[in-house]
């Protein structure tokens, strides 16, 4: 199971002002938004409880925002009215003023002090400032507001820092830092603790220096600082233009001095390496001892470490010696005062280091001068006077959470991801394994203590996207697991990894504790949010309403409304969105399942014809959707498509199928639109072609001038033959095709980022990049339809088929979140109203006309519709 809608932006703009109308437009009175969308199918990372009020929680994920329920989770809402960003991964509340909620985003921290129905971006919050954040598999709890005083705050910064603020988050000050590691006249190589491998090569270039004699070269060396560590194997190898290589004696022993050393070498110290040597003998033979002058490569390499250790190198320069060695003389190859580049392979991380993620901040509710911080490098630090001074007290380094006992603060218990659990009881002096009964390889992120009863203490983790929530009713002693959850196929109506109505839960983020009923517990997780009232024993899916869902495209035919999405394949509703079926994939299927970006709905032969366009999530070819009955049977379609996943000229790094057009007076002829140029011994993407209605597709013979698109595809239902491309970036514009796709000419290039297009019933074309523009004449001449300010992109666009006249337009910015909105004109675009009215999200990417219900539906991280 996968989540990969955090995709990279095509575009970064600056923020604007909060409205987006520009001069001469109208502002109706509120339009009223329906939701019509399901809940679940994506990744939520925080939750937490009103402290008050009953059923009350809040709930945050990566694509659209913060929900609210009022009813213990049976039912939420979206509630993003000013919030700052879309990504959040931490929530916290104000337990002195019960409806003052945080929302700790990936730009900054929003503020609301009506339970959620307003937020207000804190001053100086953001990524680019001080970076008081939460960042995706950075943070746990980000936020932590002191429980008897709601105006002081501690903030857990990806940064590396702890801040506080006095006064509700206005003002901020440093209360931890650590200053960066390395640096200064040195090189710092870690290897190893960086992924999830635990090996690494450095590599350089070698050429002799000039001030070197040659003939007199014999040996190497390099000045280096160990950091202690005991490293199974470590070699330095020497290769030369001919390609012989020869390997040093073992180097681990270095490892463990902490003091700077110079390490010497010479042709005693190298053998032939054995792997050439086996596959060379002879010239292994004529060549035992390296010829220093042909050397044009160093390597130091380390190998054995265990999975839970790192190895750290500090290095100032690699020489070559001359003279006796005794008193060998240097020259240089690489000195690190002023060259600090190096080759790498594996794992390996070059440069100064800083002091590494803060994960979360916690406060005592016993004892609020109580404060600790969990650290990626640092351990658990922990505060006595509010945040004045810190000490880092004896733990694993990697901490995650962490939480005091509610009755006796001295009781500390702490998340250390692979390295479990461990529990204080002298107030962090001392700490002791506490992970019995906790399987091996897990990742431990957060660790609670019921409020109501301090013996019950709960915590969640995963292996992979395999989560695991834990529960010890003995204070930590011992500890027993639960993955299992009975789904709610009405609330999320998806079908990965469900069998019998129960799935597994998936990676967790959060638990929520219910403070008035310490066995009431929710858990913010990948896909599905469990709740339980058993403290752990059973859980629900309860995530109804919680729309996570990234909808790209929305089709309507015979009663129907079928939509394709992220991660979450192809649904249909029968009920207008009130309830939803998926109609693919049925179960997780490697190569397939994945995100679906276009979905094409045509009546043939009495059946509805479905075709959708796909890219998996972990195979490279690219395939299509096709159904003849309306989705109850497919088959999956992949002849003439790309098999790999194309890079080059993309608009987010690899090529996506986005756009989808069927000939209006033929079902048979269909377009699909793929971004990305030709690649080495690969024909790239483009336009391709189907004309048995999307069994099988052909490449067109010659593409557009740029490949680079985002859903720019259309067809003139008033001549089959024509068709438009919006292409992006360089060759960007509109470009035509007279003969079906043979030929094509660009007939616009006032904008060279066309994100949509639209051709009406009356053949008026439609171009919508940072304006909207209108051709009546196939392209010959366009006309500006509208001045929205700048920094904004029109990315959704629909034409009422029955009334050309009347245009519908949504403007989105791609950094903050609170600008954008949705436009209306009825006079062919000559004037405007803004019509964004109470939508939960700004900025919608897909708008589609319903003429059979005058419905108008907008789509994006979410999807809503409103009477027209």
């Amino acid at each position: 199971m996968s989540s990969l809608r955090n995709l990279p932006k095509p575009l970064k703009w600056g923020l604007l002002a909060s409205t987006i109308l520009s001069p001469g437009h109208a502002t109706a009175a509120e339009t009223k938004w329906e939701q019509a969308g399901w809940g679940g199918g994506g990744f939520f990372w925080a939750a937490e409880y009103h402290p008050t009020k009953k059923g009350t929680m809040y709930l945050g994920g990566d694509v659209a925002g913060i929900y609210r329920t009022d009813d213990h989770g049976k039912q939420w809402k979206m509630i993003n009215n000013g919030l700052v960003s879309y990504a959040v991964y931490s929530v916290a509340v104000d337990r002195t003023n019960p409806d003052t909620v945080y929302a700790v985003t990936e730009d900054g921290v929003s503020k609301s002090t009506d339970a959620g129905g307003s937020w207000k971006t804190l001053p100086n919050t953001g990524k680019k400032e001080l970076r008081i954040t939460a960042e995706r598999d950075k943070s746990v709890r980000a936020l932590a507001v002191d429980p008897t005083n709601g105006k002081n705050l501690y903030a857990a910064s990806p940064g590396g820092k702890v801040y506080k603020s006095v006064d509700g988050g206005e003002t901020w000050t440093v209360s931890w830092s650590k200053e960066a590691a390395g640096g200064g006249d040195t090189l710092r190589v870690q290897y190893g603790k960086v992924n999830a491998e635990f090996f690494g090569d450095i590599a350089i270039p070698v050429t002799v220096p000039a001030t070197a004699n040659t003939s007199q070269l014999s040996g190497v060396g390099f000045t280096v600082k160990g950091d202690g560590s005991t490293a199974k194997d470590s070699y330095f190898t020497a290769r030369t233009k001919s390609g012989i290589t020869y390997r040093s004696k073992n180097l681990a022993p270095h490892y463990k001095n902490t003091e700077w050393q110079d390490i010497v070498m010479g042709a005693a110290d190298f053998i032939v390496e054995p792997g050439y040597a086996k596959k060379n003998p002879e010239a292994a033979a004529k060549n035992p001892t390296p010829d220093w002058a042909a050397i044009d490569r160093f390597d130091l390499a380390i190998s054995g470490n265990l999975p839970a250790e790192q190895t750290v190198l500090e290095l100032k320069e690699f020489f070559f010696t001359s003279g006796p060695a005794a008193k060998p003389v240097k020259a240089t190859i690489r000195d690190f005062k002023t060259d600090r580049t190096l080759q790498f392979f594996g794992n390996i991380k070059l440069g100064p280091v800083a002091a590494g993620t803060v994960y979360a901040v916690n406060v005592s509710s016993k004892n609020p001068s109580l404060v600790l911080a969990g650290t990626q490098n640092d351990g658990l630090l922990l505060s006595r006077d509010a945040g004045k001074t810190w000490n880092r007290v004896g733990t694993p380094p990697q901490a995650g959470s962490s939480a005091f006992d509610p009755v006796n603060p001295d009781i500390i218990y702490g998340a250390f991801h692979k390295d479990g659990i461990h529990k204080s009881t002298d107030g962090g002096k001392t700490w002791m394994p506490s992970s019995e009964g906790i399987e091996k390889g897990m990742e431990i992120m957060e660790v609670v203590v019921s409020p109501t009863n301090p013996l019950d203490v709960y915590a969640i983790g995963s292996i992979s996207w395999n989560g695991r929530f834990y529960r010890s009713e003995d204070g930590g002693k011992t500890w027993k697991s639960s993955s299992r959850l009975k789904v709610d196929p009405t609330a999320n109506p998806t079908l990965d990894n469900v069998s019998n109505g129960m799935t597994s839960l998936s990676a967790p983020t959060n638990i929520a504790v219910n403070p008035r009923d310490g066995k009431e517990l929710f858990i913010s997780a990948n896909w599905r949010c469990p709740h339980s009232t058993d403290g752990g024993v059973t859980w629900t899916e309860r995530d109804a309403g919680a729309d996570i869902s990234v909808i790209t495209d929305v089709r309507f035919s015979k009663g129907r409304t079928f939509v394709s999405v992220m991660d979450e394949g192809t649904l249909a509703s029968d009920s207008g969105g009130k309830t939803w079926q998926q109609l693919w994939p049925l179960s997780h299927v490697r190569g397939f399942s994945g995100h679906n970006w276009r979905v094409a709905v045509n009546e043939v032969a009495g059946k509805e014809r479905v075709i959708a366009t796909v890219s998996p999530w972990d195979d490279g070819s690219q395939s299509t959707v096709l159904s003849e009955d309306g989705g109850k049977t497919f088959k999956i379609i992949k002849d003439g498509l790309p098999d790999k996943r194309l890079k080059k000229n993309t608009m987010w790094g690899r090529g996506y199928p986005r756009a989808l057009a069927v000939d209006p007076k033929d079902p048979s002829i269909v377009y699909m639109g793929l971004d990305g140029d030709k690649e080495e011994g690969h024909n790239g993407g483009g336009i391709f072609k189907s004309t048995d209605g999307g069994a099988s597709w052909k490449q067109m013979p010659n593409q557009p001038g740029s490949r680079r698109m985002f859903y720019g595809l259309a067809v003139d239902p008033t001549d089959s033959k024509r068709i438009f491309w919006g292409a992006c970036g360089a060759g960007g514009g509109v470009w035509r095709s007279e003969d079906g796709g043979n030929t094509w000419q660009n007939v616009f290039a006032n904008e060279n980022f066309v994100w949509n297009l639209h051709v009406a019933t009356d053949g008026a074309i439609y171009a919508s990049g940072a304006q909207l523009h209108r051709s009546t004449d196939h392209g010959k001449t366009w006309k500006k339809l509208t001045n929205f300010p700048q920094g904004m992109s029109t990315v959704g666009l629909e034409v009422d088929p029955g009334d050309p006249k009347t245009i519908w337009v949504s403007n989105i910015n791609w950094g903050n979140t609170a600008i954008g909105g949705i436009h209306k004109s009825t006079d062919h675009g000559a004037t405007w109203t803004n019509i964004t009215g109470d939508i939960p999200f700004v900025k919608p990417m897909v708008l589609r006309f319903n003429p059979a219900t005058r419905e108008l539906w907008a789509a994006g991280v979410g999807l809503y519709k409103t009477n027209q």
